[in-house]
């Protein structure tokens, strides 16, 4: 049977090349839409989560990275005399109005956080040398900014302001970029002081990294006294700020209804051409119905057919959100191209296929041997 349906599938050329389009198209939207969502995700908490850190302390009341509030230096020496906690570290985290070369203004998010051996802000690929953000009033910022910023290609040693300082870029990131488009700038603690206009001990968050992870509960009670701050695993946090952005902004319901869109699109193309094609040979069907041929036997001629749409749709529409990939890249969208991606545009592709043959199915289990007498 498998033969006899891949022959009846390729023999019609015009079905066939419709069929893979069909389902070619629905896997392209599948992997684009379901690799921006994973990418909206991380961007969403990127800095939280390379930070690193076992717990964030922060004021009462924030469940999102960006509303930022000023921490005193009190609980750091709280912190630093429980015997869990190995180190502390200030992390500053405030949006700033940009005066760009044109004269125009707009906002960015000035970030900067003690370091830490073996947690390296920024990441990724750098141009420049990011030990030069320790000079005075020098700053990192990212390839896909640089025109928001009215900066050129080459912006080492660029300068422009942040809240009326002139400060000059020492690094270039790649890839870094905020869910809210404002633009990212990595600056040392004392610089982000300065541009923040905080004083010496400010802060915005501390990140504790504990000697033993199992011991973060003791960390929480001990805290209690100050009942201005709360302390959040990294965990939680990320994805406080992956929900309230991600969710709460429609973002992921407006990426699912286009993929879910998409599949439905396809799920009609490929539904109409396996019907079609099921329709053409049910005298065929209903001969070998007649001659002994089991129901399954005879659903496998659909089967086989929705197996090879699947199979060489997800490779095609795999192959073009690939080349969609490095071209969203270069306006500064992200695709995730990750295993759980990817496994799930397969099976909602597939998935889309078996809905598909329903009706196809359906025309063959009720086809009769008689068929072939009349």
């Amino acid at each position: 049977m498998r033969r006899i349906a891949i022959r009846s599938i390729l023999f019609d050329r015009g079905k066939l090349i419709a069929s893979l389009l069909g389902v070619a198209l629905a896997s392209t939207l599948g992997f684009v839409q379901i690799g921006l969502y994973e990418g909206f995700v991380r961007s969403s908490s990127t800095v939280i989560d390379h930070v690193g850190g076992d717990i964030w302390v922060m004021p009462r009341g924030l469940n999102v990275i960006d509303y930022s509030q000023i921490v005193s230096a009190g609980p750091r020496s709280l912190l630093l005399s429980h015997p869990c906690v190995a180190d502390v570290r200030g992390l500053l985290y405030g949006f700033s109005w940009v005066q760009r070369p044109s004269g125009t203004r707009s906002t960015a998010i000035v970030v900067a956080v003690e370091p830490r051996p073996g947690r390296r802000v920024p990441w990724g690929d750098i141009v420049g040398d990011v030990a030069d953000l320790d000079q005075p009033l020098r700053v990192s910022v990212d390839r896909t900014d640089l025109e928001k910023l009215e900066l050129p290609a080459q912006a080492l040693g660029r300068n422009f302001e942040i809240n009326s300082l002139k400060v000059t870029v020492g690094a270039v990131t790649d890839g870094i970029r905020s869910f809210t488009l404002n633009p990212y700038i990595f600056t040392s603690m004392t610089n982000g002081r300065r541009l923040l206009g905080l004083s010496e001990n400010e802060v915005m968050y501390y990140v504790v990294d504990l000697v033993d992870r199992q011991c973060a509960p003791d960390l929480v009670r001990w805290m209690k006294r100050y009942p201005d701050i709360q302390l959040l695993d990294s965990a939680t946090w990320s994805r406080a700020t992956q929900d309230y952005w991600v969710g709460g902004s429609g973002a992921g319901s407006a990426l699912a209804f286009t993929a879910i869109l998409g599949l439905f699109v396809g799920g009609v193309i490929v539904g109409q051409t396996l019907y079609s094609m099921a329709k053409e040979h049910l005298l065929e069907l209903a001969t070998l119905k007649a001659l002994g041929a089991r129901p399954m036997e005879l659903a496998g001629f659909v089967l086989w057919q929705v197996a090879f749409l699947g199979a060489v749709g997800v490779v095609s529409g795999f192959s073009l959100a690939l080349v969609l990939r490095h071209q969203l890249y270069r306006v500064g969208l992200t695709v995730v191209v990750s295993t759980g991606t990817v496994g799930l545009s397969v099976v909602a592709t597939l998935f889309m296929c078996i809905l598909a043959s329903i009706t196809s199915l359906s025309a063959v289990f009720r086809v009769e041997a008689a068929k072939v007498l009349r």
